[in-house]
């Protein structure tokens, strides 16, 4: 009888859950520098290897067929601009259409597209005040936050989401960027626009890298990092995002 009047998604989701014996990640690689791609491959591997999860890593020019055997998708970071049309778009729309019903992360890039396909029109804007550096980021409680405490985190946009409806729930903000996070509909789909993968060190090397090709940027650089050890925790967001649901 549950199954009868429970909503069309959660049933699906139920089922999902079900049938999958273990979870397993395709990582949607979307950087556009070809060391960037190895680099962040890299990170990734490492972060998931340790949690012991099976995962995949592709890159978003790859010929991708296949998804039905993942139950979780991760959408990187991009030097692409959601604003801007560009001809990935209509891939992007395809992968997380087959994903609707499991499970999907969005990061920086990602939580833009991710939520511009989900409102099925534009939903960004030039960053009032981008953001390059170590930022603060007050979190709503939820479960992809379990474990996080007074969080600092890698960011580096220079676009931002302005308007959401009703469907998403804001569950992360500071004071340069309103809508650090969200979560779809109560699904496990959420998008955030700060990057819990990065570490101390890659971090460092990447804003190295960002102020060496933007001097720019240099105005936009924050450091609200008083311990690196405070990152440690910042992986846990990705232990919550595969037990999700």
């Amino acid at each position: 009888m549950y199954f009868y009047i429970a909503p069309i998604w959660y049933s699906c989701l139920f089922v999902n859950k079900m049938d999958a014996v273990e979870p397993k990640i395709f990582f949607l690689n979307c950087t556009l520098a070809e060391k960037g791609i190895d680099r962040l491959n890299k990170l990734f591997t490492s972060i998931l290897t340790e949690l012991d999860i099976d995962f995949e890593n592709h890159h978003l020019t790859e010929n991708i067929t296949f998804l039905d055997k993942f139950s979780h998708l991760i959408i990187s970071g991009s030097a692409l601009l959601v604003s801007n049309e560009n001809g990935n778009d209509n891939k992007l729309n395809e992968i997380i259409q087959q994903f609707i019903n499991k499970r999907i992360l969005g990061i920086c890039y990602g939580h833009q597209i991710l939520a511009k396909v989900l409102m099925k029109r534009d939903i960004c804007r030039k960053s009032k005040i981008p953001e390059l550096g170590w930022r603060n980021v007050s979190l709503v409680k939820n479960p992809l936050f379990k474990g996080i405490l007074d969080p600092v985190f890698y960011e580096s946009h220079l676009e931002e989401i302005i308007e959401l409806d009703d469907n998403f729930t804001i569950i992360a903000s500071n004071t340069n960027c309103d809508i650090q996070s969200y979560q779809f509909d109560n699904k496990p789909i959420w998008g955030v626009q700060f990057h819990p993968e990065v570490t101390h060190s890659y971090g460092k090397i990447s804003i190295k890298n960002k102020l060496a090709n933007n001097e720019e940027l240099k105005k936009y650089y924050y450091n609200e990092l008083v311990d690196p050890d405070q990152l440690k925790q910042n992986h846990k967001i990705f232990k919550n995002f595969i037990d999700s649901y």
